[in-house]
């Protein structure tokens, strides 16, 4: 089945994170100095909620496609570290050549966890609430190669969630060449149709790829959760292209989901899940 995700998991979901990749960052932005002939990316982040008490640092990113394909070029297009705490901070990005940006999404990373790029507090052009949203594309070109303006509101209630799901997942088969991907969801009940696909309640798409097997843990709210499934995107695909692979079953085999109730501050492990690698076409 397709699967895509509504507005702030969309967000997510677009800004991949392959699990435990570092991001190069830099010091709180002291202030922006004009650079000539440098292409650039530049805006206010407004801040809205209170930053959970585990927030390491906060960084604005752009993507040259929709979910990201390339890890690497959005660690080479992200801002100095943000100063969160003030309300509204300016960025900066330095891009690395001219040309279109599908996302420019501001990305929050936890106090000794790896980077989740689909952690995403905000996305240009794309409102959190309310029906399916896309960002806005920013073009860098040769006759403006300074944009400006490119301001993005910044939620933390999209990352103060509170709870864990973890487990172990296996994966069965041979891995697709194209895998770009993979991802795990998890639904308070199980999606009925594309719309409801679009609003998970928590995702990471940082899942590494090419593993036997592989120990996740899933950021949450509290709560009773009916589906918890892995998700998997081939190469060059759009984000309506996502597909499910594996969901935590009753029992191994049995093909009907099974419930998991976390409780706030809480860690609830043996979420185990077997993947069919066979399905990721």
């Amino acid at each position: 089945m397709m699967m895509d995700f509504h507005a702030q998991h969309i967000v997510r979901l677009a800004l991949v994170s392959l699990a435990a990749m570092a991001v190069a960052t830099c010091s709180v932005d002291q202030g922006i100095e004009p650079q000539v002939g440098v292409p650039a990316i530049r805006g206010t982040i407004t801040f809205e909620g209170d930053p959970p008490a585990n927030t390491h640092w906060v960084v604005v990113v752009a993507s040259r496609d929709f979910p990201p394909s390339d890890v690497v070029q959005l660690a080479l297009s992200q801002s100095a570290r943000l100063n969160f705490n003030a309300g509204s901070a300016d960025y900066e990005i330095k891009v690395p050549s001219l040309g279109s940006y599908a996302a420019i999404a501001v990305v929050w990373k936890a106090i000794d966890e790896p980077v989740i790029w689909s952690d995403v507090l905000g996305l240009y052009g794309a409102s959190f609430t309310g029906g399916i949203s896309f960002p806005d594309t920013v073009h860098v070109t040769a006759d403006a190669p300074v944009v400006e303006g490119v301001d993005v509101t910044a939620d933390f209630s999209a990352v103060d969630r509170g709870a864990v799901l973890g487990g172990r997942i296996t994966y069965e088969g041979n891995w697709p060449d194209n895998t770009e991907l993979m991802g795990i969801a998890a639904y308070r009940t199980r999606p009925e149709n594309l719309l409801e696909f679009f609003r998970p309640a928590a995702l990471n798409i940082s899942l590494p790829t090419q593993v036997d097997e592989f120990d996740y843990r899933l950021a949450t709210p509290p709560g009773t959760y009916e589906y918890t499934v892995v998700l998997w995107l081939g190469r060059g695909a759009s984000v309506f292209d996502f597909k499910e692979i594996g969901f935590y079953e009753t029992s191994p085999g049995s093909g009907e989901p099974a419930e998991v109730t976390v409780a706030l501050g809480d860690t609830v492990a043996d979420v185990d899940i077997t993947v069919d690698l066979g399905l990721a076409k």
